[in-house]
């Protein structure tokens, strides 16, 4: 045995290998010092086994799926399960030394799970696969999740791969070995970029070259990957495509998963949202890592497993193809004005079950009849909500409105392909039903599930197996052998392993022996054939017994081969229709989308947004979906209850209408970040097509989003919190495009003041300048008149509301008590009360004081307003064209500090 583990330790060295030995699972060797540590088990020393096996530690067959979980999801560690693939009486069948042959089954890793209780229901697990081509500087990109069947590729250049990959936020990613141990300039730039790409908490494993190209592969491959790696335009992520198709054989081994044909993601069709961005508008998790008060959560009121991924999917794939978005709009429209279709639509979708997972269970070699079940009631549950739109349509016949087309093509998915398809799959459904046991506990195992009367055959055999400790049989037996004994103490029992059995006590064992001898006869004793002695009592088998017991295991080794094949004929009836339960799982799915979005506008007095080409975004009381959540729920840090709207009007071809650039100032806690999101919230709502929180909007659809809020420091990367800063900034100059939304946050402040100042001002002249539609938030109100006169009437003033009220006592704020009001207003913030918000938080009353004091110095010392000291002459002339620029600028600064 020693030789066959580190033959199949030597294939998988990458892998923490499970070795089954008989009813248990064993790690050896480091392996098990590794498991013991990881998994908390008690490590066993085998001094006669040879170092490979030297320390052992393990657990039961029955709690593979707890432990693989651990070690899988919690510590980011891939496990071979070696199983036993015959029986120790076949062994020996072959010699008598021959050892039970073992073989790796699966290899579980953290982008390859397909195990329902490894997964969580609402978020897709994908695994990932890059692949660079040099000569055309391109990026091919796919991904897959195992456990759905969904499949997708697109390409990208080196500056968009950070992006892409975040679509789709892999838990593993697949790489060339060749990339690992490159020492080229260019393999140490796309190092370099892919570290910069990809999520640390994802799992990068290494393959062999060879299996990105496709003409190596002999099976699963897609006629439309075929065609794609003849077009150098798509060799890119054919070649990723086909790395996934190969790890997925890899770790499946003997089970033959069915994935979908890739999809190919056109990347102009979709919206771009910059790394940077996801991360700061917590868009699908918040900064705490979590999807709790993220916008995902926050709009998320699906009722099923398959529609809650599918909105994921959305959010992270915002559209920009106008007669997608206004069909998806329509749709929710239409349910917005029939409320009870609405409620009648999410009464039943309750009802349904995640059939994508069980397809792919069940093609994956895992699947249960519980499996099964669940798709057969899906689809009885989908006709059920196909007669809902249908019988909705007929009652509008002769008025107006007409069932939108998102709706109508939902149904006709339901319904399937045709009349003959419809007719082959609701036969299946019926069969299963029928075959299944309603007993819902027996349906989790392979054995046991079948209901009694679907076969006779099984019945019979059924009838044989089973033995009750009840039925008489087994009293006749007992009161066979107390008389031929002569005990009455005698008890015959049952083993559902190991059949019946006779036990007596030991002292009326011995009595019965000492007997015997008294009286010089043969104990009847002697026909019982002892097997076992335990602690109380003797255990002995007859021959009659045992002929009984031999034909219980025939009975029932026959009832579990009936059982598996009516469970294997019942499943290859199922996966012979996979494409069009797919089909009905993406309708009900879109479905639960629709009504989601859908019961949110009602329950929110969200309202339809207008999307066109145009390049202007017109919002007018718009609410920070997420805030305004948490301000209902009494969650807000402030107690606030009432979200208080503002507007926005971007219109970069008419300054009177906006303009390109909003250049917002205000305090800290004045609301300038909040607003900044809720808008961002807003596009990305409407480009999913999704109802918004405002109570007009018009958008030019936006084809890339991007957000500089925030920063801190790359500690991993030797990075400053500065040079974060200034690395995203420089990926938005470079990237933005006129169709652009951009959103800045203090840039600048990372640095010092004079330095901070110049660098925000030619960011904002930059966005001016390429047209870009932008928010500007910062507390340098000088670059109002900082920025050249060119640009000045594509830049809006716009701050902070702030009342300010005298309280008549002393107080750590001057005698002053600030009401923030969070409603925008045009103009400049006249201070940014940075003094204030410092006694807000609680900042000690002689800290607070002493900064009044410091700040009333630097004030009337300063050259320029106590926001900005220190901007002379001599440093503002690197700035601007000329020196009589910078004089002029001078000049106006200290006007504005006499007024």
């Amino acid at each position: 045995m020693v030789q066959q583990y580190l033959e199949r330790k030597k294939e998988y060295p990458d892998c923490m290998l499970l070795f089954q030995v008989g009813d248990f699972y064993e790690f050896f060797g480091e392996d098990a010092r590794r498991a013991s540590l990881l998994l908390n088990l008690a490590l066993t020393r085998k001094s006669k086994q040879s170092n490979a096996l030297e320390d052992m530690c393990g657990f039961p067959v029955s709690s593979l799926d707890s432990y693989v979980e651990k070690l899988v999801m919690h510590h980011g560690v891939k496990v071979a399960i070696c199983n036993q693939v015959e029986s120790a009486s076949s062994a020996k069948n072959r010699g008598y030394k021959a050892l039970v042959d073992r073989q790796v089954v699966r290899i579980v890793t953290p982008g390859s799970l397909v195990e329902d209780a490894m997964l969580s229901p609402d978020e897709n697990n994908y695994l990932a696969a890059l692949y660079y081509v040099s000569d055309r500087q391109q990026w091919g990109i796919a991904w897959a999740d195992l456990s759905t069947g969904e499949f997708v590729s697109t390409t990208a250049t080196p500056d968009r791969l950070a992006s892409t990959i975040l679509r789709c936020s892999p838990k593993e990613i697949l790489l060339p070995e060749s990339l690992k141990h490159g020492t080229t300039t260019e393999t140490s730039e796309m190092l370099t970029i892919i570290d910069t790409a990809i999520p640390a908490n994802c799992m990068r494993t290494y393959r062999d070259d060879e299996s990105f190209l496709l003409h190596k592969r002999t099976r699963g491959i897609h006629s439309a990957l075929l065609a794609a790696a003849k077009d150098p335009e798509q060799l890119a992520e054919a070649s990723a495509a086909a790395a996934i198709l190969d790890y997925v054989d890899f770790t499946q081994q003997t089970a033959t998963l069915r994935m979908r044909s890739p999809l190919h993601l056109e990347s102009s069709d979709h919206m771009i949202i910059d790394a940077s961005a996801w991360k700061a508008l917590e868009i699908a998790k918040s900064l705490h890592g979590t999807k709790q008060a993220s916008l995902l959560h926050c709009i998320d009121d699906t009722v099923t497993p398959a529609g809650s991924r599918l909105l994921s999917s959305h959010l992270a794939s915002p559209l920009m193809n106008l007669e997608l978005l206004e069909q998806r709009l329509d749709g929710v429209a239409y349910l917005v004005d029939h409320e009870l279709l609405l409620k009648r639509l999410r009464k039943q979708l309750l009802q349904v079950f995640d059939v994508e997972r069980s397809l792919q269970r069940l093609s994956a070699g895992v699947g249960t009849p519980k499996d099964l079940k669940n798709i057969a009631t899906t689809i009885d549950e989908a006709q059920q909500l196909a007669q809902l739109l249908a019988d909705h349509d007929d009652s509008l016949q002769g008025q107006r409105a007409v069932m939108p087309a998102l709706l109508d093509q939902c149904r006709e998915q339901l319904l399937h392909s045709n009349a003959s398809q419809r007719s082959a799959v609701e036969a299946v459904a019926r069969e299963i039903l029928s075959a299944l046991s309603e007993d819902v506990t027996s349906l989790n195992s392979k054995n046991g599930f079948v209901r009694a009367g679907y076969s006779p055959e099984l019945d019979k055999w059924r009838a044989v197996a089973t033995v009750d400790p009840g039925t008489s049989q087994k009293d006749l037996l007992q009161q066979k052998y107390r008389q031929l004994v002569g005990s009455t103490r005698l008890r015959v029992g049952y083993h559902a392993e190991k059949g019946y059995f006779i036990d007596i006590p030991h002292d009326e064992n011995n009595k019965l022996m000492q007997q015997a001898r008294d009286s010089g006869q043969a104990s009847a004793l002697e026909e019982l054939t002892m097997i076992q002695s335990l602690k109380n009592a003797v255990r002995y088998r007859t021959k009659e017994l045992r002929d009984l017991n031999r034909e219980l295991l025939e009975a029932s080794l026959e009832v579990t081969r009936l059982e598996h094949e009516i469970f294997d004929s019942l499943r290859d009836s199922v996966l012979a229709m996979v494409d069009d339960l797919r089909g009905v799982a993406g309708a009900i799915a879109q479905l639960d989308v629709t009504c989601s979005h859908a019961q949110i506008a009602l329950d929110r007095n969200f309202t339809r947004p207008l999307l066109d080409n145009s390049r202007e975004i017109h919002i007018e009381n718009g609410r920070h979906a997420v805030v305004e959540a948490a301000h209902l729920q009494g969650k807000n840090s402030l107690g606030m209850r009432t979200f208080v709207p503002n507007s926005l009007h971007l219109s970069p071809a008419s300054s009177e209408h906006g303009g390109s650039c909003w250049l917002l100032t205000g305090p800290n806690m004045g609301g300038k970040s909040t607003f900044l999101r809720q808008n961002a919230h807003l596009v990305v709502l409407a480009q999913i097509g999704s109802f918004v929180p405002a109570s007009f909007a018009r958008i030019g659809v936006v084809d890339k989003l991007f957000c500089r809020v925030g920063s801190a420091d790359d500690l991993a990367s030797d990075k400053s919190t500065f040079m974060v800063e200034m690395e995203e900034t420089a990926t938005i100059l470079t990237q933005a495009t006129a169709r652009s939304l951009v959103l800045m946050d203090e840039v600048g402040r990372g640095t010092a003041v004079n330095d901070g100042i110049a660098i925000a001002g030619a960011v904002l002249e930059t966005l001016c300048e390429k047209r870009v539609r932008s928010l500007f938030a910062t507390h340098f109100t000088v670059l109002s008149d900082l920025i050249r006169e060119e640009y000045r009437q594509d830049v809006q003033l716009y701050r902070m509301e702030v009342l300010e009220r005298t309280t008549g006592r002393e107080t750590a704020a001057d005698l002053t008590q600030l009401v923030f009001s969070h409603r925008v207003v045009q103009g400049l913030a006249p201070h940014s009360y940075g003094i204030h918000t410092a006694a807000l938080a609680g900042c000690p009353l002689h800290v607070v004081q002493r900064a009044a004091q410091l700040l009333e110095q630097l004030t009337s010392t300063s050259t320029t307003s106590h926001d900005h000291p220190d901007i002379t002459l001599t440093k503002l002339s690197a700035l601007v064209d000329s020196e009589e620029d910078a004089e002029a600028i001078v000049r106006r600064v200290r006007q504005l500090l006499l007024e």
